[in-house]
């Protein structure tokens, strides 16, 4: 451990005499750093290092660790469970989370009836986090930098500031009145669980507040963070400045607060961070007009309030009818906007020349290649898949170079460019899991992986050695790397102090300099540069700080070295701006009205950039000369603070005094089952085949899944048909959701109370499940699941209409699925790619003198859209072959009908499972071979808005025609045909759970009879 300048020079040091874990304590004076080398005594001793008083006194905490996969700490509120390679981040987790904890419970008069559940992760390269209240208080917490670019986000030190929006839906949510309370103590917090639906009444009366649009739950989430975090939130963010004064600019109608929810949000670029906009947006106007103390008491719980949804409660609060307020709000925004736009007004806006007609969505940053006169980069915008393309900055016509699979929300994916060799660098699996690095050779159209897993982005390539630098996350912590030509290794140069990030690295011709942006946890970000050859040398990272004004992102080199551009919202709007080399000067070289970003030196004379609207962004050409004025907008935040300065008073301290690691538990291993939790506990009536039953479902879990208990018994007292059985029973654990037992005594099924075919089956099965990931990446996946089923005294499979050979068998089976498939913004399913299925299955019983039938299926899918967005054609070929044994019919592949019943919790589409065929009854044909050919068109989804009664809403509708030519033999038809129509209403209910209304009609012939069916269904929850 060393500690720059702690002491003087000259001083002498003697030695500390050991104890302990410690072994050894070297002490010595270099050039006035006091450096310390520590000898444990075992290799399992951990340290962890913090400040006391004030960060007065340094504290190093030696203990010995358990082996362990998770570990787990306690405060006096929290529980974080973590990765010991995490453990650097625990207590500024835990000191954080206490710190926002406090001032919530006294604004919300809240006190937490359970210690709050923190569980790192570090599983995607960039940062987020995510709640729920149900079963217990929980946050998940992605420890990586968050995500950067346009404001969109502002934060500072990003795990108070993430924490702090949390807990806000953490105490909205959990939050009682005292008949929740009640029924609390009985049955706990219970989640919906589509087994046993239930529990979906159960969930509204112990936890209500939950079930309200998203927009309105990230509303006071975002006020507070702002406020919380000292103005570093969406509240005073340029970017929600640029959208709402684009939306106007634009001559465009604003959403009501159902549009948000079911068109916005999935037709739009900006998908559910509408609900962050709109959400912050209307409870900023409300503290404007009607002060922060109704805004809270909008979103606070009262013992005495009797499940009041957000509608009835604001017009309790506000004295107002909801739709009107929104109605309101719209027009003082407008108002807002149209006074900002006219302060813009004032100076002349700088000439914009618009390359092409087409605007791409969100776009990486562009890179120039100028042999060709064309710009390079990637994009993402609504009906197509992501995307890197050329540019030709004359014909502002596109070239398509490859599809851009996994893009992120904000910056797609990180390029670079080599115009040399003509090689373009890409990343891959920038939205979840770990980036890989790929190349794609511009001549020739071959592209390869260079690193699988790197979890390196912000690329940039030294034009003059062909070096790929880039910036690695990991651990939560950013490192500048390298990977020298011709690309076999990454070597790590510099990592960046805790909390530090840096971002949009850019190289000079020279290969000399990197500009790039870095961000420290004070929430200051700030233009850089620094020598990329001393750090090869292996100096530590020394850099010249060029602009720290107005959030400066996207910098990029001019051609002879001389110039330096970025944009920045220094005015409130984001312009462009050049900083002089020779003269140390910075100029802003636009003035416009919505947003421009990413420059790039085109020549002398010209820049490059892309320019902010509300269908997204798109390229322009500007003078690369200086703007003479540039006025600034004000922000709807600074009209809430200057309302109410108290709020000022709201951002938390960091005062080390008041929390201190000492005062929490020491660290232990995670036992998962001391960490079981009771999920639920509920009566509930369910059905077996023509009984009632009457039982109690649970479900017991621990935090991370690695149990997971789900338990329904029952009896059936009303004996409808006594020769039934009485006692019922379906049981299932879990482990780490790759082996699974299940076990059934003449099993009990909800949805046996409506419908016709009943799934309920007289007798006994035992399985055991084991799924196993030969590859798991996005977007392809390949899964193998196993099963080993037991069954004893069962007479009936497929829903009791097939009777088997003998009542004890046995099945083997195993299915080995491959899938490739991704889907564009604004589609309701997958629409390019494709999927294979083979399963082998055997058979067998009479078990003193065994009797086996193997099969063998496989299906082979293929998904793309044609004629216009989003319609897809589905085509499937299936074939199977039995090894025929007489005396096991169940082995035989059976065919026929939709699949869906009444009231169902299966599958919508089944009509794409190998053994359907609609218009034949239900599993009517038999056979032991067959080849099956599926040709489908699933046309666009019809979304809607306004179709609602109360908070029960139709989202969108999905419609399906399909036809099936099938080569079966059998006493019914070799031959068989058939076509078919399905369509499918989703359903919205309290805004969190889904329902699906399904009718179909079909006809099937063959070459001895014909047949048709139709059915109307109700799926009950969401797969």
């Amino acid at each position: 451990i060393s500690l720059s300048n702690t002491i003087d020079k000259s001083e002498e040091l003697s030695s500390i005499k050991p104890a302990g874990f410690v072994k050894h304590i070297g002490v010595k004076n270099t050039n006035g750093n006091l450096e310390l080398n520590i000898v444990k005594t075992k290799e399992n001793v951990a340290a962890e290092i913090f400040y006391i008083n004030n960060e007065e006194e340094l504290v190093i905490h030696l203990f010995e660790r358990e082996d362990s996969y998770w570990l787990e700490k306690e405060s006096r509120h929290f529980k974080i469970i973590y990765r010991p390679f995490h453990s650097h981040l625990v207590n500024d987790v835990l000191i954080s989370a206490e710190r926002a904890l406090e001032p919530l419970m006294v604004i919300f008069e809240y006190l937490p009836s359970e210690k709050i559940i923190i569980n790192t992760y570090d599983v995607s390269d960039y940062g987020f986090s995510t709640t729920t209240t149900v079963p217990q208080n929980y946050i998940r917490l992605e420890i990586e930098p968050l995500e950067p670019g346009y404001e969109v986000v502002p934060y500072n030190e990003r795990i108070q500031w993430l924490l702090s929006h949390e807990l806000v839906h953490i105490i909205v949510n959990d939050s009682r009145t005292s008949i929740e309370g009640f029924f609390r103590k009985i049955f706990g917090k219970v989640p919906p669980d589509k087994i046993q639906p239930t529990t979906v009444f159960y969930s509204l009366i112990t936890n209500f507040n939950r079930y309200s649009p998203r927009w309105h739950q990230e509303a006071i989430a975002v006020y507070i963070e702002t406020w919380f975090s000292g103005g570093y939130g969406r509240l005073l963010g340029s970017f929600d400045e640029m959208y709402f004064r684009s939306l106007v600019s634009e001559g465009k109608g604003f959403p009501s607060q159902l549009d948000v929810e079911t068109l916005g949000s999935h037709n739009t670029m900006f998908l559910e961070n509408l609900f962050y906009i709109y959400g912050g947006r209307f409870v900023g106007y409300l503290s404007i007009v009607y002060g922060s103390e109704k805004v809270i008491d909008w979103f606070k719980t009262k013992e005495s309030d009797f499940y009041s949804g957000f509608v009835g409660k604001f017009e309790t609060v506000f004295g107002k009818d909801f739709n009107q307020a929104w109605k309101e709000f719209i027009e003082f925004e407008k108002l807002f906007q149209q006074s900002n736009i006219d302060f813009l007004n004032q100076e002349k806006f700088t000439e914009i020349k618009q390359v092409g007609s087409n605007k791409f969505g969100w776009v990486t940053p562009p890179q120039i290649d100028k042999r060709n006169g064309e710009v390079v980069f990637g994009y993402h915008r609504p009906h197509e898949l992501a995307s890197i393309q050329s540019l030709n900055l004359k014909t502002g016509i596109s070239k398509i170079h490859t599809s851009l699979p996994t893009p992120s929300m904000l910056q797609v994916a990180s390029t670079a460019y080599d115009e040399v060799n003509g090689l373009l660098f890409f990343t891959t699996n920038n939205n979840q899991l770990f980036r890989d690095i790929w190349v794609y050779d511009v001549e020739t159209d071959d592209q390869k992986m260079l690193f699988e897993n790197a979890r390196a982005g912000d690329l940039t390539v030294n034009l003059k050695t062909h070096d790929l630098w880039g910036v690695e996350h990991d651990r939560g912590t950013a490192t500048l790397i390298v990977s020298p030509f011709p690309y076999r290794k990454i070597i790590r140069l510099v990592a960046l102090p805790k909390g530090d990030e840096i971002f949009n690295l850019s190289i000079d011709n020279s290969g000399e300099n990197i500009a790039a942006i870095l961000k420290k946890p004070s929430g200051q970000q700030s233009l850089i540069i620094f020598n990329a050859n001393e750090l090869l040398a292996g100096s530590p990272l020394e850099y010249l700080t060029i602009s720290s004004n107005g959030s400066p992102e996207n910098p990029s080199w001019g051609t002879s070295g001389n110039y330096l551009y970025w944009n920045a919202f220094t005015n409130g709007v984001s312009n462009i701006y050049r900083f002089d080399f020779q003269n140390s000067s910075i100029k802003a070289l636009t003035h416009c009205l919505t947003g421009l970003f990413k420059p790039i030196e085109i020549s002398y004379d010209s820049i490059f950039a892309f320019e902010f609207s509300t269908d997204g962004f798109y390229p322009v050409l500007v003078k690369n000369e200086p703007a003479p004025f540039l006025p600034a907008i004000n922000y709807l935040g600074q009209q809430v603070i200057e309302k109410e300065p108290k709020l000022y008073k709201w951002a938390l301290q960091n005062d080390s005094t008041e929390i201190t690691p000492l005062e929490f538990s020491g660290e232990k291993p995670y036992n998962s089952f001391a960490n079981l939790n009771l999920q639920s506990f509920v009566p509930v009536v369910s059905g077996f085949q023509n009984q009632l039953v009457f039982g109690l479902f649970t479900r017991i879990t621990d935090p991370l899944l690695i149990h997971d208990f789900y338990l329904e018994a029952g009896v059936s007292p009303l004996k409808e048909k006594p020769e039934f059985p009485f006692w019922h029973l379906k049981f299932k654990y879990d482990y780490r959701q790759l082996f699974y037992v299940e076990v059934a005594h003449n099993g009990p099924d909800f949805f046996d109370l409506f419908n016709e075919r009943k799934r309920g089956t007289i007798g006994t099965y035992f399985k055991l499940g084991h799924t196993h990931f030969w590859k798991y990446d996005n977007p392809h996946k390949i899964k193998q699941a196993t099963t080993l089923t037991f069954y004893r005294g069962v007479e009936f499979i497929n829903d009791n209409l097939v009777r088997v050979s003998q009542t004890d068998f046995g099945v083997l089976a195993t299915n080995l699925n491959s899938k490739n498939m991704r889907k564009s913004i604004g589609s309701s399913d997958y629409e390019h790619g494709s999927e294979i299925n083979w399963t082998v299955t055997l058979y067998g019983t009479n078990f003193d003198a065994p009797l086996f039938a193997p099969n063998t299926y496989i299906e082979l899918s293929d998904f793309s859209t044609w004629l216009w967005n989003h319609n897809v054609f589905h085509v499937k070929f299936a074939g199977g072959y039995l090894l025929d044994n007489k005396e096991i019919v169940q082995a035989r592949f059976y065919f026929g009908g939709f699949g869906n019943r009444g009231i169902d919790n299966a599958e919508i589409r089944q009509f794409r499972k190998v053994f359907r065929f609609p218009g034949l009854p239900i599993y009517s044909l038999m056979t032991d071979k067959f080849g099956k050919l599926l040709l489908e068109n699933s046309f666009p989804p019809m979304r809607l808005s306004g179709w609602s009664l109360g908070h029960q809403f139709i989202n969108h509708i999905d419609f399906s025609v399909y036809s099936q030519s099938m080569y079966a033999p059998s006493e019914m038809g070799n031959y068989w045909i058939d076509i078919g129509a399905q369509m499918d209403v989703k359903l919205k209910h309290w805004y969190n759970l889904e329902s699906t209304i399904t009718a179909g009609i079909a006809k099937a012939w063959s070459n001895k009879l014909n047949d048709w069916e139709w059915f109307l269904s109700i799926k009950i929850l969401k797969d």
